[in-house]
């Protein structure tokens, strides 16, 4: 954190806020008087958001509740929305997906339905815990099954290459997004994916889109199409390959609430950091109009099993957050300590030959 300070940035930008050394550099930059921007990296997921074990439902610090940034760029007007009620109003600017630029500026590869060709992928993380990996494997070796008995229909696999051991399928997973996975996208007449950012870049370039939960959770991103069971693989792909003109308006209107796609979105978000480092009115990094005016619902309610937002009275918080940076600081000293050790350990052993 000094040293972020002695730098002296105009602005601080990161792409995620949870750890605490980001914190701890975030609240120094504050201080200094230096704006910060945390850049939205990726869709809101549920099971990211409320039982992953990094964040509230595992102990841990709750995601963007609040975004601990003095701004968040988000991706699209629903994370906005969303964002904004968790106790951010007026720092939350829509500015699109950088990331998605090229897929955004790539001409759509059209398909004639009826079509054959069904890409099947999975989120980087596909699980949160055991339970949810084992759902998620579930869910593919169903589509799987299901696939098998129907010879005309190809699938495509892109899942990591554990699941793809497990599945004893062939994936063709190289790097996250891209134009690796764009290529791929327009191979295939549609997609069944588990809920991911890639779902945002498959609709941007023209394909249908299926949601395969088996999770059965809340799901910020809606989708035109969702398998939730196996029962649903047989009409569900039906349409998907053959998908009738009103699902795919809804499809669009998911799309563009979900993801800003009027010009690409590196420039927005460079005017932003410019006008951070002017330190221009927060007035002008307004979210829409209207947006999370409400209070947004205690800590306490939404994360029971968490003493600590059950404690109302700032003085005791502080008096425990004080308590928890100096263990902290104590146990960095105390590893970086062994790792000096160890490493003058391991050059002694080399210098003497062993």
């Amino acid at each position: 954190a000094a040293s972020v300070v002695a730098a002296s940035p105009d602005v601080v930008v990161c792409v995620n806020d949870w750890p605490s050394e980001v914190a701890e550099c975030l609240d120094a930059a504050r201080a200094a008087g230096i704006p910060s921007l945390l850049l939205q990296d990726g869709i809101l997921e549920w099971r990211c958001q409320y039982e992953n074990p990094l964040f509230g439902a595992g102990g841990g610090a709750p995601q963007h509740q609040p975004v601990l940034a003095d701004h968040i760029a988000c991706i699209g007007a629903q994370s906005a929305r969303s964002i904004v009620g968790w106790g951010n109003a007026g720092r939350v600017p829509v500015t699109g997906m950088p990331r998605l630029d090229s897929v955004l500026a790539r001409p759509r590869v059209e398909r004639r339905p009826p079509g054959r060709t069904l890409l099947v992928m999975t989120a980087k993380t596909p699980g949160f815990n055991p339970e949810q990996k084992a759902t998620t494997r579930r869910s593919l070796q169903a589509l799987k099954d299901f696939a098998e008995t129907r010879p005309a229909l190809r699938l495509m696999w892109r899942v990591s290459r554990t699941v793809a051991d497990e599945l004893g399928v062939e994936s063709r997973f190289t790097q996250v997004g891209g134009a690796e996975l764009a290529e791929m996208v327009e191979a295939a007449d549609a997609v069944v994916t588990t809920p991911s950012t890639a779902m945002l870049e498959c609709m941007l370039l023209g394909r249908p889109v299926a949601a395969l939960d088996f999770h059965n959770a809340p799901r910020f991103v809606p989708t035109a199409w969702t398998i939730s069971a196996p029962d649903h693989f047989g009409p569900v792909i039906e349409e998907l390959l053959n998908p009738p003109a009103s699902k795919l308006l809804f499809q669009d209107e998911c799309l563009r609430d979900c993801l800003r796609i009027d010009g690409p979105a590196a420039p927005r978000v460079a005017a932003l950091i410019e006008s951070l480092a002017r330190r221009e009115s927060p007035a002008t990094l307004q979210a829409e109009d209207g947006q999370g005016s409400e209070e947004p619902v205690p800590l306490k309610a939404l994360y029971p099993a968490q003493p600590v937002f059950a404690e109302t009275s700032l003085q005791a918080l502080q008096v425990r957050v004080a308590r928890l940076q100096r263990d902290n600081a104590m146990l960095r000293t105390a590893v970086e300590d062994l790792s000096a050790r160890r490493r003058l350990h391991r050059l002694g052993r080399k210098l003497l030959g062993r």
